[in-house]
C-alpha cells in the first residue's frame, strides 16, 4: 500500500509543521504502513479518510496519534557504550568539579523515548557519583513528544527483550525487580528522573539552566531549519561550562558549544 503523491506531500508538510521531521521521497510505503493501523483503530478502511480528517486541522488527538506513529522510538539502555564511558570518566567529573560552589547539577535527556537513556544516566549517577553529589540539588529531566512513550518511561517497566539490550546481568540484578509481565526499575532510580511531554519543535516549557543536554540521534531526522532552531535554543539553555551530547553523525555550527562525543573536550570553569 502506498499514498497518492498529493497525500504523501501533505503528510510530509504535516510532519514538518508538527515535529520538524523531514521525510525522504522514498518513504511513501513506510508512511502508509505506519498510518494504516491508526486508520483501522478509528474504523477507517483506507488512508484517504484518515488524511482527509487530518486536513481539517480540528482533531488534535488524531494529529498527535499520527505524529507518534511516524517518529522513531529506537532506544536501549547504555546505547553506544563509548558515549557512556565518556560521560562517566570525563564529562560528568568535569561538570561536577565546576558546579561544586553551587552544589547543583541539571541534566536534560531530550527526546528520551521510553526512558532507557535517562535511566542509564541515573544508574551512572547512583553508581559512581552518589557520594560526591550527596546533599546536592540534582535535576534529571527526560522529555519526549510521545505521550505513549513517556507513559512507559514513567512506569519504568520493560520487557525481557528491552531489559537485555545494553544491560549487564549485574546492573539488572542491582536496579530491577522481576514482575509478572516485565522487569521494573527500582523506585530510587524512578524517583531520580522527572518526565515531561515536550515537542522540541514547539513551545518549550520553562526550563532550568542545564549542565548537560543529551540529544543523540535526533537531529538527523530534522529539517535543517528545525535543527538550527533547536540547537540555538539549547545553546541558550546551557550553562557556560555545560556540554551537549550528540550522536556520532550529528554536528553543530556553534563553536561555543562543548560537544561530548567520546572524546576529550576543553576543561574550564567559569
Amino acid at each position: 500500500m502506498t499514498l497518492s503523491s498529493d497525500h504523501f506531500e501533505f503528510i510530509c508538510r504535516f510532519l514538518d509543521e508538527q515535529a520538524g521531521i523531514a521525510l525522504e521521497a522514498d518513504q511513501n510505503m513506510f508512511v502508509a504502513s505506519r498510518l494504516l493501523p491508526v486508520a483501522q483503530r478509528h474504523g477507517w478502511t483506507n488512508l484517504d479518510s484518515l488524511i482527509n480528517k487530518l486536513r481539517d486541522h480540528h482533531d488534535r488527538l488524531l494529529a498527535q496519534e499520527v505524529v507518534e506513529s511516524l517518529v522513531t522510538h529506537e532506544t536501549s539502555f547504555f546505547r553506544d557504550p563509548h558515549y557512556f564511558d565518556e560521560l562517566t570518566e570525563h564529562t560528568l567529573p568535569r561538570i561536577i568539579a565546576c558546579r561544586v560552589p553551587e552544589r547543583r547539577l541539571a541534566i536534560w535527556c531530550a527526546a528520551c523515548s521510553t526512558g532507557q537513556e535517562a535511566y542509564s544516566v541515573a544508574m551512572i549517577l547512583q553508581e559512581r557519583f552518589a557520594e560526591q553529589l550527596r546533599d546536592w540539588s540534582v535535576d534529571l529531566l527526560a522529555s519526549d513528544l510521545s505521550a505513549t512513550a513517556l507513559q512507559q518511561a514513567q512506569s519504568g517497566c520493560y520487557t525481557e527483550v528491552e531489559i537485555r539490550r545494553g544491560l549487564s546481568d549485574a546492573r539488572r540484578a542491582q536496579h530491577f525487580r522481576r514482575e509478572s509481565t516485565c522487569w521494573r526499575i527500582n523506585d530510587r532510580l524512578r524517583q531520580m528522573v522527572r518526565f515531561q511531554k515536550t515537542n522540541l519543535n514547539g513551545t518549550w516549557p520553562q526550563l532550568p539552566t542545564f549542565d548537560l543536554v543529551l540529544l543523540r540521534n535526533v537531529l538527523i531526522y530534522m529539517t535543517p531549519s528545525t535543527r538550527q532552531s533547536i540547537l540555538t535554543r539549547i545553546r541558550n539553555s546551557l550553562h557556560p561550562t555545560g556540554y551537549l551530547m550528540l550522536g556520532s553523525t550529528e554536528s553543530t555550527n556553534f563553536s561555543s558549544l562543548q560537544i561530548a562525543r567520546g572524546r576529550v573536550g576543553s576543561e574550564h570553569c567559569m
